[in-house]
């Protein structure tokens, strides 16, 4: 049978989502634990998309193929019980068989967390800044990537990849207290694309770019270079399927 799961975790001890060959990742980490588990099988997790060494996730999807006798309520609660304590399955369904956490996707969404006043609570999960930042520049920047655009100088270069347009649906900053958080819904996602997004709408935020270099950048005709932010503060926040 065909089983979907969400998975939170923190991406600090971790060099990504991917499994790497002598670096600890979190599908590396529960590929494991279902080796334990069912030692003459061969283990496939498909997770819907990759995150970076650092990143987050608070609803991450992977879909595994498992024998059909089993009892899945005692299979993920021994999961979670081998897996470490920073990676978390939190939800279990069964799918169709079509069904692949990563092509069946339709829209992914990533939140990213920036605080004013450190705390070191979220040291590992905030990106803290000092800085004076004017939100109103936030907010126009985060307006100006709605719709399809090609992130060649918003993302980390990658010959291999031809295709650089995504189709933003959604993109605005919120306050909370002491606490500015970035939302970004989008059909796909290049490497680093969300960082530099951040980093760079900061530095116009910070007086250190213009709202025209920005605009620029996304229509890849600027002389200015892109500011990638830390990872810590990135969230795989949401997958979202028909």
């Amino acid at each position: 049978m065909n089983i979907k799961f969400i998975i939170k975790y923190v991406g600090t001890n971790y060099s990504g989502w991917q499994i790497q060959k002598d670096q600890p990742t979190i599908q590396g980490e529960i590929t494991k634990a279902f080796q334990i588990l069912f030692p003459n099988k061969k283990i496939n997790i498909i997770g819907s998309g990759r995150t970076d060494s650092g990143v987050h996730a608070l609803g991450q999807i992977a879909s595994i193929n498992l024998p059909d006798d089993i009892q899945l309520d005692k299979v993920f609660k021994s999961i979670n019980g081998i897996i470490p304590n920073d990676i978390y399955i939190s939800h279990y369904q069964m799918e169709n068989l079509n069904f692949n956490a990563r092509h069946s996707a339709k829209y992914r969404m990533y939140k990213y967390y920036i605080r004013k006043q450190f705390s070191p609570f979220h040291k590992e999960t905030a990106w803290h800044i000092k800085d004076i930042i004017d939100y109103s520049i936030l907010q126009k920047c985060a307006s100006l990537l709605i719709g399809e655009h090609d992130f060649t100088m918003l993302s980390k270069n990658n010959p291999d990849i031809i295709n650089k347009k995504c189709f933003i649906h959604e993109s605005f900053w919120q306050k909370h207290n002491n606490e500015l958080i970035y939302t970004i819904k989008a059909n796909r996602f290049l490497h680093h694309m969300v960082r530099f997004i951040v980093g760079t709408s900061i530095e116009a935020a910070r007086s250190k770019l213009m709202i025209d270099d920005f605009l620029n950048m996304i229509n890849n005709c600027s002389n200015q270079f892109p500011v990638c932010a830390p990872p810590k503060g990135l969230f795989l926040y949401e997958v979202l399927y028909d």
